[in-house]
């Protein structure tokens, strides 16, 4: 396909989109509506892994997730297992005027795990609120993994954000006038196996100069 027919195919399939789009639910007319499957997200999750977890100042020592499996997406809800492993793993902190240090060495855990998530346009964040359990064969006398979890489910029912970057504009040339396609995600939910992102595009027709005609002397 020739570079000069690719602004009239994209404007084409902007108008698809929207036709299709204004029969989902819950998706406005003017939105764009794009399905990401559950074979996608975990294609996409199993090559990002393994993935080194943000300790903070009281948690040293190695700490990832080394895999995460099971997954199944419902209605603005994720539930999966995860397998942390870590290596030299301690807690110091102080609590008044007297250090206090908890060596749990190494680990090998699993968890089941599930997360609410919400998405706010203005602010372009995807808030995440997670619940991290052990899973019910863990072996009762494995201290490390339940030290680790108490640890770790400081976290339980606290909203974290997450900023989502903005697309970058696209510019095409239709004739002598330039388009500028600016995009915003105005939603990100789940549902039964797929994530749905919904975009609103902006269309601003910029016209060109036109030639002159004159042959520089």
């Amino acid at each position: 396909m020739k570079i000069k027919y690719f602004g009239v195919v994209l404007v084409c399939l902007l108008m698809v989109f929207n036709i299709s789009a204004s029969h989902a639910k819950n998706v406005p007319s003017n939105d764009i509506s794009i399905t990401v499957p559950l074979n996608v997200i975990a294609n996409v999750i199993k090559d990002a892994l393994p993935l080194n977890i943000e300790k903070g100042q009281y948690l040293k020592g190695a700490l990832w997730v080394h895999t995460i499996d099971h997954i199944k997406i419902g209605s603005d809800k994720v539930t999966f297992n995860m397998n942390i492993r870590g290596k030299n793993i301690k807690f110091e902190t102080q609590l008044g005027n007297q250090p206090l240090l908890m060596d749990i060495g190494n680990i090998d855990a699993a968890f089941n795990c599930n997360a609410t998530l919400r998405y706010d346009p203005s602010k372009r964040l995807l808030y995440i609120t997670p619940h991290i359990l052990q899973t019910q064969d863990a072996k009762k006398s494995d201290q490390k993994a339940a030290n680790l979890l108490q640890l770790l489910s400081l976290a339980n029912g606290v909203e974290y954000p997450i900023e989502i970057n903005k697309i970058q504009p696209l510019v095409t040339q239709i004739s002598d006038a330039q388009l500028n396609i600016d995009m915003d995600i105005t939603n990100i939910h789940t549902e039964k196996d797929k994530i749905l992102i919904s975009i609103r595009p902006k269309v601003k027709k910029v016209k060109s100069q036109p030639s002159s005609g004159k042959k520089s002397e």
